[in-house]
């Protein structure tokens, strides 16, 4: 330990500590009240009575220092050693998996087979690449070759699929809506309609066929395009009395909490409610960890009767009814008609939407 003292009689004090036995070390002496020395750490103590009237400046060696400093900063020190071993720890797990080549083959399926091995994220997976290359292989016969890099929380998988020769087979052109046919032109393909048909969503319009000079059939991938009178009809019925589910004035909120994918609490309350609504928020409870907490909102709903008065209520229905049946339509149509008419009979309220427009239907 080093002291620098600043005083009088500094040579007086040199000579009791001195007389005392204690021992002083690179002693320098600047004037009559400046001196510098250094001691042993044992005799410390000793020393504190003969100094107490100077103006110290003491120095303590590298291991008290770094002592003291660990009590000093306690806190500091223990959550920088929870947190190395935290990291440590965690740093173990698998969080990512990434696969690379895939043609035939689906990310999932992959995903799927390591995952009966053992193999997935948010666990310590202790296999090595090579085990992991040898699994694939085993399970896939499609599989050429493959390559895994186990880099720190990531595992990445690149692998090459055989060449696998497939006979591509065709399939016919279908109609996609219910019409009359107005106009065919044939790209590739065998027209299997004429001008004039009445089709349903679902016939076959043009066979994936051509026939060559010899009468051999050729498959080919059919093209065309289509024109028909789209027809289109929607009927909606209404009860006058009607069961429908509506909110209370009861409600439950939950909470959950989660760190990465691990599900760290979960609220003791929980919902009874026979029929419900949901309303989940995710909140970020810090944003120095990935701990996210999930407030969970249930609303009660019950049965309700609601009494519908036709006469009041009948354009309503039928605007929303015309509304529904567009949804029926293509995308791009020409010449729309429609004609939407209401029928009350005893306690139902019957629409009827009929709709006509000019669409391609393949």
């Amino acid at each position: 330990m080093k002291f620098d003292l600043m005083g009088y009689n500094t040579n007086n004090l040199l000579k009791n500590l001195h007389l005392k036995k204690i021992p002083l070390y690179n002693v320098e002496t600047f004037s009559h009240n400046h001196v510098k020395f250094e001691v042993e750490d044992k005799f410390e103590h000793k020393i504190k009575k003969y100094i107490k009237n100077f103006k110290v400046d003491k120095t303590l060696n590298l291991k008290k220092r770094f002592s003291k400093f660990v009590y000093t900063n306690l806190g500091i020190v223990l959550a920088l050693f929870f947190g190395m071993l935290f990291y440590m720890y965690v740093s173990n797990y698998t969080w990512k998996i990434s696969i690379y080549g895939t043609k035939n083959l689906t990310e999932q399926e992959i995903l799927q087979v390591l995952k009966n091995n053992g193999i997935k994220t948010g666990k310590i997976n202790l296999q090595s690449s090579e085990d992991i290359e040898t699994i694939l292989l085993n399970n896939y016969d499609r599989i050429a070759q493959v390559s895994v890099i186990k880099q720190g929380t990531h595992i990445i998988i690149n692998l090459s699929e055989k060449l696998v020769y497939i006979e591509e087979e065709f399939k016919p052109l279908v109609a996609d809506y219910n019409g009359i046919i107005t106009d065919i032109n044939i790209i590739t393909g065998t027209v299997n309609v004429k001008v004039g048909d009445y089709v349903n969503k679902g016939d076959v319009l043009v066979l994936p066929f051509n026939v060559n000079s010899n009468g051999e059939q050729v498959s080919v991938k059919p093209i065309a395009q289509i024109k028909a009178k789209v027809l289109v009809v929607y009927n909606k019925k209404i009860k006058s009395e009607e069961m429908v589910l509506a909110r209370t004035n009861k409600t439950l909120i939950c909470y959950e909490y989660k760190f990465l994918k691990f599900n760290l609490f979960k609220g003791k309350r929980k919902n009874n409610f026979q029929f419900y609504e949901t309303n989940i928020i995710t909140e970020n409870v810090t944003c120095l960890l990935p701990l996210k907490r999930y407030v969970i909102k249930y609303y009660e709903l019950a049965p309700k009767i609601i009494k519908h008065n036709f006469e009041q209520e009948q354009e309503t229905e039928k605007e929303k009814a015309l509304i529904e049946s567009y949804k029926l339509l293509p995308n791009n149509v020409d010449n729309l008609k429609e004609n939407v008419s209401a029928v009350i009979e005893k306690d139902e309220l019957l629409i009827i939407v009929n709709l006509e427009a000019d669409s391609y239907i393949c």
